[in-house]
């Protein structure tokens, strides 16, 4: 034992014995050992020492000139920490050991003591003390960062609810389930506002679980949202959510989600399913369809080659559409059996067989589960088509009491075409005036589709095929990009709106190109490129085109 440890020595203790030969003996054995010691030969003395000094261990002789040792153990006991005690004594009797043992000493030795036994006893006690402390220390430091830990998450979790599930409410014909495997999900459902008319409804299951899961949700309600709130479709905030996720969340994350756009002028239901399990379509025929994904997570790709391949379906063949995340067919039951894709189909059919809603799977995969912990978190959304045609068919408002008159045109050229979003300023000059939203909404979308399509084809001479090869899309944007850049003064989109009732609107966009024929009007209704003109065609009362092809003139009845 090196002299520096003698000299500073941490742990103290206390020597109460009458024999002051035994006391000498072991009182210069433990200092040698670099131990503290004080020595008292009676009771009132070691009370006057315990006055002035704490001690980690106390060794303790029960016969004293002024009393009992166990008449001192109720003053050591109410120190804070309280030493560990060491009886020493001639009485060998088993009553009075099992007394000692009762009053709340540690270990009890007979005299004559074996100094050397002695202090084996009084070293594994002083270290249990010291690991006994450590751990107490470390205990408080855990609850405190538990504590902390907490208040984090609890933070944590208003920010996120608040991001990913308060701002919008759910429509009212889709039925939610839900089981998070921790405080937070990384499973959420929205529907963010369309300007448009359409209902977006878009489902996201992100990678693992827990707050890491839930901060990847983050970035795609909030750029869904800002995309939606242009009239975006689903493809196309898709596209937005894969570059986003892609630049900011981690490379070993990704996202994956499902998008539904149920358009009330074509009645038809477009769905994209990127990386979640199949859709279940139950139709009214008691057929059921499948809608297998058909593109990669989000967060994966590149932006150039990410690709999705919508899929679209009559609104008027739904009766049920089940949207869920993998963590419903990969629960398990005590067993180790997975819930399965098998069994979530087979009871799908069974409970459209009985015309009950497909919400029910829920209840089937927990009574599978039999009490198993939840495994991932687990989500699932059920359209019900009779109430999505309710709602879609009372979809009005009160008209105004009152209207004047809107003739309003707007021309701009060259580079500012690119920069300026004049489908808004448009829409905020209706909107503003008091016409129907419902008015609005097929106004927004007819117009954001002419204008797109006299800016991508009549100005810049873009080809829609490229649209129709998912591998092409990229060269598509691409070019878009680089002929953005090169405009001149001599390229011009002119809009004009006119009407003076709530109950029509007249529309017409011009462009500076050499114009188009268009040689189908219906055009492809599952392709990337098409599927516009003829919403176009379905939500006008009227569609006229002048005869060089770069002016068309629609006309929208309110109903």
């Amino acid at each position: 034992m090196s002299s520096q440890e003698i000299l500073k020595p941490t742990e103290s203790v206390l020597v109460i014995d009458d024999d002051p030969i035994f006391c000498e003996l072991l009182v210069s054995d433990l200092r040698l050992k670099g131990v503290k010691v004080i020595s008292a030969f009676a009771l009132e003395d070691a009370r006057e020492v315990l006055k002035k000094h704490h001690f980690d261990l106390v060794i303790l002789d029960n016969h004293l000139p002024d009393g009992q040792g166990t008449d001192l153990l109720p003053a050591l006991q109410q120190m804070e920490p309280p030493p560990y005690v060491i009886m020493v004594s001639i009485d060998d009797q088993l009553n009075s050991i099992s007394d000692s043992f009762s009053h709340g000493v540690h270990d009890y030795i007979i005299k004559p003591v074996s100094i050397e036994l002695l202090w084996e006893k009084i070293r594994n006690l002083l270290t249990f003390k010291r690991n006994s402390l450590d751990l107490a220390n470390k205990y408080q430091l855990l609850q405190q960062l538990l504590s902390e830990k907490a208040q984090e998450e609890s933070l944590a979790q208003h920010v996120y609810q608040n991001m990913a599930n308060s701002q919008y409410e759910l429509p009212d014909f889709l039925a939610v389930r839900s089981r998070p495997m921790t405080n937070f999900s990384g499973d959420t459902i929205f529907s963010p506002p369309n300007p448009s008319g359409k209902i977006q409804v878009i489902l996201a299951d992100a990678m693992g679980h827990g707050l890491a899961a839930a901060i990847c949700i983050i970035p795609i309600v909030t750029t869904a949202k800002a995309m939606a709130n242009k009239g975006k479709t689903i493809d196309e905030i898709f596209h937005e959510i894969n570059r986003k996720l892609y630049t900011e969340i981690p490379d070993d994350r990704f996202v994956a989600l499902l998008g539904i756009e149920i358009c009330p002028y074509s009645s038809t239901v477009t769905i994209v399913n990127a990386g979640l399990p199949e859709v279940l379509c139950c139709c009214k025929q008691g057929e059921v369809k499948r809608f297998r994904s058909k593109a990669m997570p989000l967060g994966i790709m590149e932006p150039s080659e990410f690709s999705i391949q919508p899929e679209q379906i009559p609104l008027d063949k739904i009766k049920q559409l089940a949207l869920y995340t993998d963590g419903v067919i990969e629960q398990t039951n005590p067993a180790g059996e997975a819930y399965s894709s098998a069994r979530l189909v087979s009871q799908a059919e069974q409970l459209a067989k009985n015309d009950e809603s497909l919400i029910h799977i829920m209840d089937d995969c927990m009574q599978f589960a039999d009490g198993n912990a939840i495994e991932d978190d687990i989500t699932l959304c059920v359209i019900n088509g009779k109430a999505l045609h309710g709602q879609l068919q009372t979809r009005t408002e009160e008209e105004p009491v009152s209207f004047g008159e809107i003739d309003y045109q707007f021309c701009i050229r060259g580079k500012v075409i690119a920069s300026l979003d004049v489908l808004n300023q448009a829409m905020n000059i209706m909107q503003n005036s008091g016409l129907p939203r419902d008015l609005c909404q097929k106004a927004f979308t007819v117009l954001a589709e002419l204008i797109n399509n006299a800016l991508d084809h009549g100005i810049l001479h873009l080809d829609s095929d490229l649209k129709n090869d998912f591998e092409g899309f990229a060269t598509y944007l691409a070019l878009r990009e680089e002929r953005l850049s090169n405009l001149t003064n001599n390229d011009q989109l002119t809009i004009q709106i006119y009407t003076n009732s709530t109950t029509f609107i007249k529309i017409s966009v011009e462009d500076s190109g050499s114009g188009f024929a268009l040689a189908d009007n219906s055009a492809d209704q599952q392709g990337l490129s098409g599927r516009g003109l003829g919403l176009v065609e379905a939500i006008s009362q009227t569609v006229e085109r002048n005869a060089k092809g770069n002016r068309t003139t629609i006309s929208i009845a309110r109903n």
